[in-house]
């Protein structure tokens, strides 16, 4: 009897875990971009994303659960300059997220993401989504 109870509670753990693994296979697929970065300590990351000739309306979220003090930063570009649209630092032991919004109308425009770790001992691990927002 016990072993019949550990063999179901098993094959339900196997079903839910392999059900989680395919759902976020689909939903990785609607995407722009994902990025992995690997932060050094007191080292910044900059990623850029080129996107030529792509008019719309985009949400970058990046999300951590290394050790913080880390700051985020969204930059345009146009031609040679960058402007910072958003920035926020996060001082969360963990569990790290940031999102904001990079709006380009007119698709002249590229992306950069820069992540800054300003922990000394650990290299901060950090996923980098863009997603393109439906159109209104």
């Amino acid at each position: 009897m016990m072993v019949s109870v550990r063999s179901l509670v098993l094959s339900l753990l196997l079903v839910f875990t392999i059900a989680g693994e395919l759902q976020a296979f689909e939903i990785d697929k609607n995407y722009l971009y994902y990025r992995d970065a690997n932060v050094p300590p007191f080292q910044k990351s900059r990623e850029f994303f080129d996107m030529p000739d792509r008019p719309g309306f985009f949400e970058v979220t990046m999300v951590s659960d290394t050790v913080g003090p880390l700051t985020f930063r969204i930059v345009r570009v146009k031609d040679d300059l960058e402007k910072t649209l958003a920035q926020k630092r996060s001082y969360s032991v963990g569990n790290h997220e940031f999102q904001a919004h990079f709006d380009n109308p007119t698709g002249d425009d590229d992306l950069i993401v820069e992540i800054a770790n300003s922990n000394p001992a650990a290299v901060a691990k950090v996923s980098v989504y863009v997603v393109e927002l439906p159109k209104h």
